[in-house]
């Protein structure tokens, strides 16, 4: 087993949301597929609607950045309107014509607002209490709307979290930088006692170190929980943070 590098000056950990504490309840494609197939469209393929979803969720992303708070929209308009473009992208319906598609949609806003939407990973009800009963602050870095409030209250774990950090209202997203020099000012603590824990290089890994904190990737399916990866880059289970903390 490979000795893992020790970080006992931690003071703050912070947290990736999406595929680091918690997963969707289903896939995606399902979840978008099964209100067409109640409403007359049971021809359309499950694997369609799941790569129209990632389409429409592309294009709004490009066009209106961060669920469009720059242009004067709510996030609920914003997945209105990925809603309606993947479901046309599916089979051309137009939900405007359809008002028990118009509730649907709603429906759908509101169970990705709660634990209805998502399954929480074993591992974080453990290590987030572990984590504090240690003194070290707790934070959330996420590039999601306002619902990861009321997601992380719906799993009963926001109380842990000393503040949640949204793209959608601090005015930058990651990989910018900036949001995780705003995560160590916000309970002022310096890079080098930080480390921050997410599933993507791109969005958590790399800027993170950039701004000279410690990071470590998750990923669940890499090796062996239990067994650190010598690279001290990844880890298989928050339970890791143990070893090295």
């Amino acid at each position: 087993m490979n000795r893992a590098k020790t970080l006992s000056n931690i003071r703050l950990v912070t947290f990736d949301l999406f595929e680091t504490l918690y997963t969707p309840a289903e896939p995606i494609s399902a979840t978008y597929a099964r209100p067409l197939h109640r409403h007359g469209f049971s021809h359309i393929r499950e694997e369609v609607v799941g790569a129209e979803f990632a389409r429409a969720f592309k294009e709004l992303n490009a066009k209106y950045p961060r669920y469009g708070h720059a242009q004067g929209m709510t996030s609920k308009q914003w997945w209105e309107q990925v809603i309606a473009q993947t479901w046309f992208y599916s089979c051309k319906v137009d939900i405007a014509k359809h008002p028990k598609l118009l509730a649907e949609r709603d429906a759908l806003i509101s169970r990705f607002a709660t634990n209805q939407g998502y399954t929480m990973f074993d591992d974080v009800p453990r290590i987030l209490p572990y984590l504090q009963r240690k003194g070290i602050k707790l934070g959330v870095i996420s590039n999601m709307d306002e619902s990861a409030e009321s997601v992380l209250r719906s799993l009963g774990i926001r109380r842990y979290f000393d503040f949640v950090l949204k793209s959608i209202n601090v005015g930058v997203e990651k990989p910018d930088p900036k949001i995780f020099d705003m995560a160590l000012a916000a309970v002022n603590v310096r890079p080098y006692d930080a480390l921050h824990v997410g599933d993507s290089e791109r969005l958590d890994y790399l800027p993170a170190r950039s701004v000279g904190m410690e990071a470590r990737l998750i990923d669940r399916s890499r090796q062996v929980p239990g067994e650190t990866d010598s690279s001290e880059k990844y880890i298989s289970s928050l339970h890791d943070l143990k070893r090295v903390i």
